[in-house]
């Protein structure tokens, strides 16, 4: 069953707006565009993974979260979580091509370079899954719960071919993750709620926050294109007209395009915004234009008059909801 069901990561859909509003010249491009790709692989691998569990017949009382991150004594940010009465199971999914080789000394997991290519060191699975399984278990200790905790990797697909596989760390591919679970002990000297256990670690999520990127990434908030996106074909900007909006290439029309602009401000490039400043990021012609789209589309304002600062939530702006607002 699920607790927490699979869900699209924030830093995939702002590191895509990044690469929407930097300049190709620009130093970071290709590095901004490698580490999308990286980002969609594993996301997808993971959708894969949890679709697969979903559809899966598992033991009774068995429940699925996606993306478990929490505060412990090391930092334990799970990709996908399996509790059950009798043990909990941590995936480090990894949607990885090529020939893959995982050393020993250093840990490291290697892709080899094709045709005397060189090869690239892809950091260590194995050493992922024990810093998770030790942060976990902290936690589980100091709410008073004592169950085992098994940890493996997890390639979702059969496109890599393993050369030399982990020796400490349980390697699984594809569907053989179902059986696997089935084979885990159920020992009579343990069992616990695994639902109570699964709402305890809703309740203690930690989500870390990267934005606004430009910080992160050290990219001037210059370089960024300001503009409306076209939500059909993607062209920025699109015109303010009346109270839609147009696009000058496709000439289709959006009523809040603005959303996902004001969204993509808050990730790349500062979480409050003032007037001023949305005139001139969405390309406004007055005040009152940027004051009707900031009143609806802010979780919040501070400040009164000239001097208001509207804060903004880019998951709300994302899902198109409609934040509440008040002054501070």
């Amino acid at each position: 069953m699920i607790l927490k069901p699979f869900e699209s990561y924030p830093m995939t859909a702002a590191i895509t707006a990044l690469t929407k509003r930097l300049h190709p010249s620009h130093e970071m491009y290709s590095k901004l565009l490698a580490e999308l790709n990286r980002q969609e692989a594993g996301e997808h691998g993971e959708q894969h993974v949890f679709s697969l569990l979903e559809a899966s017949q598992l033991p009774e009382q068995t429940y699925l979260l996606h993306n478990v991150g929490l505060k412990s004594k090391v930092e334990t940010q799970i990709d996908i979580l399996v509790l059950s009465p009798w043990w909990c199971l941590i995936l480090e999914v990894k949607n990885i091509k090529g020939r893959l080789y995982f050393n020993d000394n250093p840990r490291q997991l290697i892709r080899k370079g094709d045709d005397g290519g060189k090869d690239e060191i892809l950091g260590s699975p194995e050493i992922q899954v024990e810093q998770y399984t030790f942060g976990l278990k902290s936690f589980l200790e100091s709410h008073g719960v004592k169950l085992p905790i098994y940890g493996a990797i997890h390639f979702p697909f059969n496109n890599a071919i393993i050369e030399k596989p982990p020796e400490k760390i349980l390697l699984l591919i594809g569907r053989e993750v179902v059986r696997f679970i089935w084979s885990l002990p159920r020992s009579s000297g343990v069992n616990v709620d695994s639902r109570k256990l699964g709402e305890l670690l809703m309740k203690s999520l930690y989500v870390r926050d990267p934005f606004p990127l430009c910080n992160y990434y050290k990219i001037s908030p210059s370089m960024i294109s300001s503009g409306v996106e076209c939500p059909h074909c993607g062209t920025i900007p699109m015109q303010r007209a009346l109270r839609t909006w147009k696009c000058p290439k496709c000439g289709k029309t959006s009523m809040d395009a603005h959303r996902k602009a004001l969204a993509d401000y808050s990730m790349l490039i500062n979480k409050q915004i003032s007037n001023s400043e949305c005139v001139s990021y969405l390309r406004l012609k007055n005040h009152q234009q940027a004051h009707r789209i900031l009143a609806k589309c802010s979780s919040s304002r501070t400040g009164k008059s000239r001097n208001s600062v509207y804060h903004l939530s880019y998951n709300s702006l994302l899902m198109g909801e409609s934040s509440p607002r008040g002054t501070k």
